[in-house]
């Protein structure tokens, strides 16, 4: 019998062990799927940085393009950047 309780003593340990070794892993996993959270929105956020500094960057090149040229061209250019922007609205809109 003192064999049986000291193997059940020791399943008993082992047990406990390895409950709490789990709740150890489940708290990790929490902070590491916080973590991941935090690490898309600096992704979400760099991204939506990103397509604002190309924005920008078109409208400086836009600028830049109708600098130095006479109306009928400029007005041309303009029309041309529209009908580029309703394609853009059309191919977002499906």
């Amino acid at each position: 019998m003192d064999e049986i309780t000291l193997v059940l003593e020791n399943i008993g340990h082992k047990l406990t062990k390895l409950l709490e070794h789990n709740a150890q892993l489940k708290k990790r996993i929490r902070e590491l799927e916080a973590a991941n959270q935090d690490l898309h929105q600096d992704i979400k956020s760099g991204n939506e940085k990103a397509a604002q500094l190309r924005e920008e960057l078109i409208m400086v090149k836009s600028a830049k393009s109708l600098a130095g040229v006479d109306k009928s061209m400029a007005r041309q250019k303009i029309n041309e950047l529209l009908r580029e922007i309703e394609k853009s609205t059309v191919l977002l809109n499906r």
